[in-house]
């Protein structure tokens, strides 16, 4: 695993650590069906003490989250109040990249 990817990982399990079990809630709500399958959304919901690594996971899978651009995130993390860790990952990939997770198409 290269380091950049190991950083980023270990990031995310600090950041899990320090969510509530409210604000993991918020958090997969804000991730949605649409970016995740149900299922693991419905894991958080029922048991929000699950930890948050099968979503971290599926977002590295579907390229939401990469070492480079973790911008998705931050957005989330914003919108539940916790701007204290969306500055970590800010400090992690500090590129500026546009606030989308998704690529413009314009040229």
């Amino acid at each position: 695993m290269e380091s950049s990817n190991f950083r980023l990982r270990s990031l995310l399990l600090e950041i899990d650590r320090h969510l509530t079990d409210n604000e993991r809630k918020q958090l997969s709500f804000l991730i949605g069906s649409d970016d995740i399958p149900r299922r693991y959304i419905d894991m958080i919901t029922k048991d929000p003490s699950t930890p948050l690594n099968a979503i971290w996971e599926l977002l590295f899978d579907r390229r939401l989250i990469t070492t480079d651009n973790v911008n998705y995130l931050i957005e989330r993390l914003k919108k539940i109040s916790r701007e204290d860790l969306a500055e970590k990952l800010n400090q992690y990939c500090p590129v500026p990249f546009s606030l989308s997770a998704t690529p413009s198409t314009e040229e």
